[in-house]
């Protein structure tokens, strides 16, 4: 069951982690700002939240809307960002706070949703008309972590109706392990320890990244692509809310983007596995596991799943296979062997069954050592 807005409302104001997590995003400095509830403008219009810095220059005014809604409440709160933009463009004073000023350029007007919305809604949030100045940030239910959905993201769900495509999940994770991911949090996290801070995606992937042989070592960019999808790094620095990712095991950090991402993607493909299997085996290439997948959802395609041809399922039967390792299967063979369904365990023994199985300890073993003498050779080529 889904929150109701006002309690939605309470848990970004009461929730500092949210609020901070906010506040980063917007690249505002949240030990410098305040957020006041409920704020009344002009014609009885309402905010949820304002956020003004501590001499009262506005930052940004915010709509926030639950999770299960249809499209009247939503085509509402849009066009609630529509009247923010104008009081921003004619500086109008909220009535009851009649210190803020509108003296920066960068006045943000924030759609907030839940991370349930997408998988709730039948709206196509891509197929609406936002004011320019305008930016939609979702809250994950469990983790507090936020994340911006991007222009990118709203064209490539807008695209999706046209192309008879249903959304199930909205997080997109791009052709490439989760244990690099993984690794590249290790990285980010490591560089700004010792105080290297300031490298772009392509110095750290040329310099650190490359250095650490895994499977697509020479495209680490996918890795990057994943986490900003997940609202995990932002401009190559891990937030403040996913710091947490960096200091637990690899089969927990596995289990935990399961649980909390991507469990949707992972489940739907071992149903199926497991509905043609004989004996925990199962004879199915890509394609068939597609076309199945289609027939369960009226053939239509799955955003992230089946579309762009057998690329997702490739790259999510890899994932199983390498990461969770709850099938087994050779190169370019169609044969399968189940070894655990993740959706059946508790956290507990999916952890366990990960540490068993997982091959990502072949990549992540002695990484801090191999950070280190990667340094070590970075500062003597400096020298």
């Amino acid at each position: 069951m889904s929150l109701s807005e006002k309690d939605f409302q309470n848990r970004i104001y009461n929730e500092t982690e949210i609020r901070d997590n906010i506040c980063e995003i917007l690249n505002i400095d949240s030990s410098q700002c305040r957020f006041y509830r409920e704020v009344e403008f002009i014609n009885g219009i309402t905010s949820d939240f304002i956020i003004c810095d501590n001499n009262y220059e506005m930052k940004a005014i915010i709509e926030c809307k639950r999770a299960d809604i249809g499209v009247t409440e939503y085509v509402r709160g849009v066009g609630q960002l529509f009247q923010y933009e104008y009081f921003q463009e004619e500086k109008i004073q909220p009535k009851k706070i009649t210190q803020i000023k509108y003296t920066s350029v960068n006045n943000e007007n924030i759609l907030i949703i839940p991370s349930g919305f997408i998988k709730n809604t039948s709206l196509n949030i891509g197929r609406f008309k936002y004011p320019k100045n305008s930016r939609i940030l979702e809250v994950h239910d469990s983790n507090n972590v936020v994340r911006e959905i991007t222009k990118n993201e709203l064209k490539r769900i807008s695209e999706s109706e046209n192309k008879n495509i249903i959304t199930i999940c909205q997080y997109y994770v791009r052709d490439n392990r989760l244990f690099e991911c993984f690794i590249l949090i290790k990285v980010l996290y490591f560089l700004e320890c010792v105080g290297l801070k300031n490298f772009n995606r392509k110095e750290i992937e040329n310099e650190f990244l490359r250095k650490i042989m895994v499977i697509n070592n020479r495209n680490w960019r996918n890795a990057f692509i994943t986490l900003s999808s997940l609202g995990i790094i932002d401009n190559n620095k891990i937030k403040k809310q996913a710091l947490i990712y960096t200091n637990v095991s690899i089969e927990i950090f596995i289990n935990s983007i399961y649980e909390e991402y991507i469990f949707f993607f992972i489940d739907e493909i071992m149903e199926i596995l497991v509905e043609n299997s004989y004996k925990m085996i199962v004879n199915l290439n890509n394609a068939q596991i597609s076309c199945l997948l289609r027939k369960k959802y009226n053939n239509k395609d799955i955003l992230y799943l089946t579309d762009s041809s057998e690329r997702y399922i490739s790259s999510w039967l890899n994932i199983m296979r390498d990461d969770f390792g709850c099938i087994d299967f050779e190169a370019k063979s169609s044969l399968r062997e189940i070894k655990y369904i993740p959706k059946e365990l508790n956290s507990s023994i999916r952890v366990q069954k990960i540490k068993k199985y997982s091959k990502a300890k072949n990549y992540t073993d002695s990484l801090g050592k191999k950070l280190k003498n990667i340094l070590k050779e970075y500062e003597g080529n400096l020298l």
